[in-house]
């Protein structure tokens, strides 16, 4: 399960795309959701709720496309700590 801060960014964005949260499994990029811009501040929201950082290598769409894949990555990138 994602931080209650994280989500609440994702929530967000999805109101300000006059659109609702895709499932886990649903594309946030898809959907509109998130975009190349939003990434940013959300991985910025995700670094600091998580306690980890996000390389240059992992910040491409694919990585944050759906909440089952970045609870994946938080859960690798909090045991690579």
């Amino acid at each position: 399960m994602l931080p209650e801060n994280v989500m609440s960014f994702l929530n967000r964005a999805a109101r300000d795309a006059r659109t609702e949260l895709p499932g886990r499994d649903g594309s946030l990029f898809l959907s509109g959701v998130l975009d190349s811009f939003a990434l940013v501040d959300f991985v910025a929201v995700i670094e600091s709720e998580c306690g980890i950082r996000v390389d240059d290598a992992d910040l491409r769409p694919e990585t944050f496309d759906t909440l089952a894949k970045i609870e994946a990555f938080i859960e690798r990138a909090g045991q690579a700590r």
